[in-house]
């Protein structure tokens, strides 16, 4: 009987052995869950707003003018040339890109931006001929100057490196196109010193504007704060180098003088936008 239940216990032992390495075969391997990676790859469009500078150093290379019937001595450019004008307003605007993740930690894109902006600033005489440009007639007079700027454009490339995976630190540069307008207003008077003299006060005006072609460079940071949304803020400089042109201040029957200009030209513009990154995250497998 002895022998009996040893063999029994021996034969007991070998099964549970033998289902205990059974089961441990058969179990399952432990898999790491796919994870999802938020990749910088693909289009989006946003609005912006913020704030813009604008320069012009206005200089008056010559004043001429023709007054039938008058006797006026050469006008010559005073002292009042250069005049540097700077307007500083709001802006909004929107833009849209495509950026491309092509290193862990490197992005690259192009993008395309335009905004409104409406600055004027106006001053007291014509750069030029403020102080005495015509002889026995100092003074402005009633005469105003003014230089606008409205609408920017601009086509840029970005290269950007991501300090942590949701916030990209980038530079940009590329061409930019402006549009200024500037303008003189005199007034046909005997004491006006660009479009006397007369005993009856006429006032004419003449303005130029055009689209500027220049380029841009600046930095910025981008950071996702949820799902597809970004956050952007940008300052950006533009140069449009310099513009020469004529105004024309014609007074019918009294004078008609003409001012060559040239003005060199430059902005200043930060603002801060909001996007949406079309596509979804990349899934990564390990």
């Amino acid at each position: 009987m002895k022998k009996l239940a040893l063999a029994v216990s021996a034969l007991a032992v070998s099964a549970m052995g033998a289902s205990a390495a059974d089961l441990a075969v058969k179990s399952p391997r432990y898999q790491a869950p796919e994870a999802a990676v938020l990749s910088w790859t693909g289009f989006y469009v946003g609005v912006s707003l913020g704030g813009e500078q604008a320069n012009a150093d206005w200089t008056t290379n010559s004043v001429g003018v023709v007054a039938p019937g008058f006797v006026i001595p050469p006008p010559t450019v005073d002292a009042s040339s250069p005049r540097r004008f700077s307007t500083s307003s709001g802006r909004f605007g929107g833009f849209a890109g495509y950026d491309y993740q092509f290193a862990p930690q490197w992005v690259a894109g192009i993008v395309l931006d335009a905004g409104y902006f409406n600055g004027t600033v106006t001053t007291v005489g014509v750069p030029g001929c403020t102080i005495t440009c015509i002889l026995g007639v100092p003074g402005p007079g009633a005469d105003v100057s003014s230089v606008r700027a409205r609408w920017d454009a601009d086509v840029r490339g970005r290269l950007g490196y991501l300090v942590t995976p949701n916030v990209l630190l980038y530079g940009t540069g590329g061409i930019a196109f402006q549009n200024f307008s500037n303008s003189a207003t005199c007034q046909t008077s005997q004491t006006d010193p660009v479009c006397g003299p007369t005993a009856i006060p006429i006032f004419t005006t003449a303005t130029n504007s055009s689209t500027r072609t220049g380029w841009t460079v600046g930095v910025g940071v981008d950071a996702r704060i949820f799902a597809n949304w970004m956050l952007r803020a940008e300052y950006r400089y533009s140069d449009f180098g310099t513009w020469n042109n004529s105004l024309s201040l014609v007074s019918p029957g009294v004078s008609n003088v003409t001012l060559a200009t040239s003005l060199k030209l430059n902005t200043h513009i930060g603002m801060v936008g909001i996007a949406y990154k079309f596509g979804g995250p990349v899934v990564a497998k390990y």
